[in-house]
């Protein structure tokens, strides 16, 4: 079949695009063929990003922003994002070479459109187009599957201010989320049965993030921190701990204030950048999976339920970190982890994963 993936292919997050390199790759090995829908232009994103996008196409949460970077002490570090993102989005560019891209007015030849992965029907997120990522406006005669989708912090109530997107999610043929408040959720929306399928990240041969170059230089051992940002408790602890054991403290893409050293790398360096440290700490959901992966000494902090449920569902709840106590990160990125356990649990969730995408899309055929 000739499938049109809907997802964040193109966020400035290594995530967001491994998990769509994930869903390519899978799908590409079924034995289909694989193209992604263009939400936006690259010049579009850039702006979207860089708050440069005209006043006129920004929302009230947009348009604020721009306000607090104008007229506020704030000024200083939203610039400093902006830079951030004009370095990264070089590297970006480059990755999205990958994917083959239609517009929503180009799926005349398609069999099916699959959704997913990831939080891309999360209405709290501001920058998620929920009609977009659930297809409300366009392709109703296309057969629709959902896998691996999100909501993220939502809930069924955020969604009653769009009944369209309700009747485009009642209109999929089949829906497998990815964690299980968004199967709530969604079987709230729906009355339907919703089951759990693992993001595509974990659903391919971790060989294939490996050997794609990009890896900058770091000298000495480190300590990769990925994070969003950390608490002055958490930063003590984690500096402490890196000058302890003479570590350097290496942020991936990120600018926390502890960080030695950030590295701007493309996205299918991360795994590398992973599997290269002395030790990690991450506070996201593919941090948490790439250290699952490619990690000797890891630890979470789970700031959502998604990270604990991810880590009890593959045994590995011993890596979850409060944030509070130093004696316990000492002991934890002290340990090397044992992987065997938790290698069988997530082959055993692969499968089941696997099963029940076949058989989705069995449905179309």
């Amino acid at each position: 079949m000739k499938i049109a993936v809907v997802t964040v292919y193109d966020g400035l997050n290594y995530g967001s695009y491994l998990q769509a390199f994930a869903m390519q790759a899978l799908l590409e090995a079924m034995g289909h063929e694989v193209v992604y829908v263009q939400r936006m232009t690259e010049a579009e994103n850039l702006a979207l990003f860089t708050t440069e996008r005209p006043e006129t196409d920004c929302g009230p949460f947009r348009r604020f922003w721009r306000t607090v970077r104008n007229h506020t002490l704030l000024r200083a570090r939203i610039e400093k994002e902006n830079q951030y993102y004009r370095r990264q989005f070089p590297l970006y560019q480059k990755a999205w070479e990958r994917f083959p891209l239609v517009t929503p007015e180009q799926l005349h030849d398609v069999d099916c459109i699959v959704c997913g992965s990831d939080e891309i029907w999360n209405p709290r997120n501001l920058n998620i187009d929920v009609p977009f990522y659930t297809c409300a406006d366009y392709g109703g005669d296309i057969p629709k599957i959902a896998v691996s989708v999100s909501v993220g912090n939502a809930a069924a109530s955020d969604f009653a201010g769009c009944p369209k997107v309700i009747r485009a999610v009642e209109d999929f043929r089949v829906i497998l989320a990815r964690d299980r408040r968004s199967r709530t959720v969604i079987g709230e929306l729906t009355g339907r049965d919703v089951k759990i399928s693992c993001d595509p990240t974990l659903l391919v041969e971790k060989e294939l993030f490996r050997g794609h170059g990009g890896v900058p230089l770091i000298s000495g051992e480190y300590i990769l921190v990925y994070t969003y940002g950390l608490t002055k408790e958490e930063s003590r602890i984690i500096r402490e701990f890196a000058t302890t054991h003479r570590y350097r403290i290496v942020s991936a893409c990120m600018d926390i204030s502890i960080a030695d050293q950030v590295v701007n790398a493309p996205p299918l360096a991360f795994a590398e950048l992973i599997e290269r440290a002395a030790c990690c700490v991450t506070s996201t959901f593919h941090g948490t999976v790439f250290s699952l992966l490619f990690a000797r000494r890891f630890c979470c902090i789970a700031r959502y339920p998604k990270i604990t449920e991810l880590l009890q569902d593959v045994g590995a709840q011993d890596r979850l970190w409060d944030g509070m106590s130093s004696a316990d990160f000492e002991k934890k990125m002290g340990e090397e982890t044992e992987p065997k356990d938790r290698e069988l649990r997530m082959q055993e969730m692969r499968a089941v994963s696997l099963a029940q995408i076949s058989d989705a899309l069995a449905t179309v055929l």
